[in-house]
């Protein structure tokens, strides 16, 4: 079960980022407040990303199969990064 867990991290950031930008986008409505909270989440979730990167980088290296689980965890942290930074991006550039 941790196995599971260390590679799909970066894919849960995701979609609780996902979920929770959503509610904001259907219960909320648009304006300075909702804005505020989306940069909030999505900077949260950024950290949370950079945190498990960095603990899976500073794990000690195993044998093949840990090795192997750390770089497609990592994979899956910069692709979940990615599109954390991408749905939180028209936060950034509405007016």
């Amino acid at each position: 079960m941790r196995s599971w867990a260390i590679l799909l991290a970066g894919l849960i950031v995701w979609a609780v980022h996902f979920f929770l930008l959503y509610g904001i986008g259907e219960f909320a409505g648009e304006g300075k407040g909702p804005r505020l909270a989306v940069l909030a989440i999505t900077a949260l979730a950024l950290a949370v990303v950079a945190m498990l990167a960095r603990l899976l980088l500073r794990a000690p290296g195993g044998d093949g199969f840990e090795r192997w689980r750390g770089r497609l965890a990592l994979a899956g942290l910069l692709l979940g990064g990615l599109a954390v930074l991408w749905q939180g991006l028209p936060a950034l550039l509405a007016r």
